[in-house]
């Protein structure tokens, strides 16, 4: 009987011992851009945390982005006949990712007057090109893919674009990746006993839909430099409880609505992440709302324990940043 008891008592003891380990040791926070590419709060609230990659106060501002698309072509797989593609389709991407508030899109040509109507229009933020305001290049070449797939009672057709691009900065001269991005529209045709259509899509809007599967391909993309370059801002005051922050960025810097961020200190030049929170823009600043601190770093824990103390003047006395960390949405739909 006595020996039962030690047993179970050996068992409870092995138990809490495990779930304290198990309180000490959250999971890693997922990797920004992984899986469906978008992070909420939900994603990290009960995860280590810790510093995005990439993240650098120097390119907390609104960046300068050069884009080059390369002729943009398209074929039908079936008869290889070229697709109707919009002869200004790589310059409406580029459109489209001046509308992206995080960087300021870069016209390398001053002659282009379809950039200039666009950005007159309010529709796009595009300067004309000065090397200085460049820091990023953005340049590809996108191949559009037509394929037919005849099905019981109607025809699918699949549109598919093939982005291959590279980003280079501008800054240090660097590669900082070259990969491929695809995207996919689809669209259906009826056809009638006798042969004739009865509805569905007619192929002169055959544009549109290339531009649709182009801009999913462009939304891969941006999603991939959005992370590679996560825009940031420095705390410059919190309530007297320490439960609110005020960040020096807002959306027209690229501060996304409900972006989740690390806010964390800059102890003379190492990182010390200090607790996940959630970005609430305006247009020049932002709400930061920390939900989960850092308990296990030593350094983390100090620094909370003086900012428990007096937060205001924590905040005047260190060098504290906010980063996001993933994005919340698809970045071409920043809002």
């Amino acid at each position: 009987m006595k020996r039962q008891q030690v047993i179970r008592c050996i068992s409870a003891a092995a138990v809490a011992a495990a779930l304290m380990c198990g309180c000490a040791t959250a999971p890693l926070p997922p990797q920004p851009g992984s899986g469906t590419g978008f992070i909420l709060q939900g994603d990290l609230e009960k995860c280590q945390v810790a510093m995005p990659p990439n993240a650098n106060t120097q390119n907390f501002r609104k960046l300068g982005l050069a884009v080059q698309f390369q002729n943009i072509t398209g074929v039908d797989k079936k008869t290889g006949k070229p697709l109707k593609v919009d002869p200004n389709l790589s310059k409406r991407l580029q459109v489209e990712m001046g509308k992206m508030k995080r960087y300021t899109i870069v016209d390398l040509h001053s002659d282009n007057g379809f950039l200039g109507d666009m950005a007159d229009a309010g529709l796009a933020n595009v300067v004309e090109g000065e090397q200085r305001q460049i820091d990023l290049l953005l340049s590809g070449s996108i191949t559009l893919v037509k394929e037919i797939h005849d099905l019981h009672d109607y025809t699918m057709l699949k549109y598919v674009a093939e982005f291959d691009f590279i980003c280079k900065d501008l800054k240090d001269g660097t590669q900082k990746f070259a990969e491929k991005a695809s995207g996919t529209a689809y669209r259906k045709q009826f056809w009638s006993i006798a042969g004739g259509m009865a509805g569905g899509f007619r192929e002169e809007d055959e544009a549109g839909v290339c531009l649709e599967a182009a801009m999913k391909a462009i939304s891969v993309v941006a999603n991939k430099i959005v992370n590679t370059y996560p825009a940031g801002g420095r705390i410059i005051s919190c309530t007297a409880s320490g439960e609110r922050m005020t960040l020096d960025r807002g959306f027209e810097q690229g501060i996304a609505g409900n972006q989740q961020c690390v806010v964390f200190v800059d102890d003379e030049g190492t990182k010390v992440p200090l607790c996940y929170a959630r970005a609430e823009p305006s247009d020049n600043t932002s709400g930061i709302i920390p939900y989960r601190w850092d308990t296990v770093g030593k350094d983390a824990v100090l620094l909370k324990k003086k900012f428990d103390m007096d937060p205001k003047s924590f905040i005047r006395n260190y060098e504290t940043y906010a980063v996001g960390y993933g994005v919340p949405s698809n970045p071409m739909d920043l809002k």
